[in-house]
């Protein structure tokens, strides 16, 4: 009994040392040789239980094989933000995809930068036929967009230059039981070759509206009054692969309230 105690107190000691450090390893499935990973978090983590304020999410993912084989195309990616956040889109620029086609990252900010909610990085493997695969390593900018019939979106630009490539991934952004949920067809947006492999970004956004400061993501952290921390899911990604398999992975993280 006196080791099993001991193993309680220590088990209990790292949680709590995870909850003040917000440390944690990326989640994993594995399903034959595929696996998926999500990693990521809010900052502050320090949140109101009840008010929402403006947060910035990291957010990273990606597809890669056990046995260094190619990756399998990824069809679509269906990313829920489970937390309690909001999306606040009144009053800020709305960038037409059209503006973003065949733009360097250069060129994108100079036609859609007062429209921008986040950046970071995206790789993908190009399969040629009869060629060996090569990698890809592209920026990745995130601007405020919406659909032909005024559904919020999100436009994906991803360009690198050598050799100079450029693509843009939809996301249709729907709100289901107080979750934002982003939903992007890949296949289309990048043509036949490239399979995205990973890919990280930073979303976060101030501006004004009727002379008001707003944020592009605010948060909250909804725990119980006993308790001064906890943990809430985070995000859950599923990836749906070209032969219809699909594979889901959840990650959790921890907030403190004040």
């Amino acid at each position: 009994m006196g080791r099993r105690r001991h193993l309680v107190r220590v088990l209990a000691i790292a949680s709590f040392l995870t909850l003040l450090t917000g440390s944690a390893a990326a989640e994993r499935i594995q399903r034959d040789t595929v696996i998926v990973v999500v990693n990521g978090g809010i900052t502050p983590r320090t949140l109101p239980r009840h008010n929402r304020v403006p947060v910035t999410v990291s957010l990273s993912g990606g597809v890669r094989t056990s046995n260094g084989s190619p990756v399998p195309r990824v069809n679509w990616i269906r990313l829920e933000l489970a937390w309690r956040g909001a999306l606040f889109t009144k009053g800020l620029a709305v960038c037409p995809r059209t503006r973003l086609i065949s733009r360097s990252t250069a060129g994108a900010m100079q036609v859609c930068g007062d429209a921008l909610v986040g950046r970071g990085a995206l790789s993908a493997q190009v399969l040629l036929p009869n060629q060996d695969p090569f990698a890809l390593k592209a920026n990745f900018l995130l601007f405020n967009g919406k659909t032909k019939s005024g559904q919020t979106a999100i436009w994906g630009h991803a360009y690198t230059p050598n050799p100079p490539t450029a693509f843009v991934i939809p996301f249709k952004v729907v709100q289901e039981a107080g979750r934002t949920v982003l939903v992007a067809t890949i296949r289309r947006s990048v043509g036949p070759y490239p399979h995205v492999a990973t890919f990280q970004v930073q979303v976060s956004r101030r501006f004004k509206y009727q002379g008001k400061s707003r944020s592009y993501l605010a948060a909250n952290c909804p725990i119980p009054k006993s308790f001064t921390a906890g943990f809430l899911s985070f995000a859950r990604v599923t990836y749906g692969f070209a032969n219809g398999d699909r594979i889901e992975v959840e990650s959790v993280r921890s907030c403190r309230a004040r």
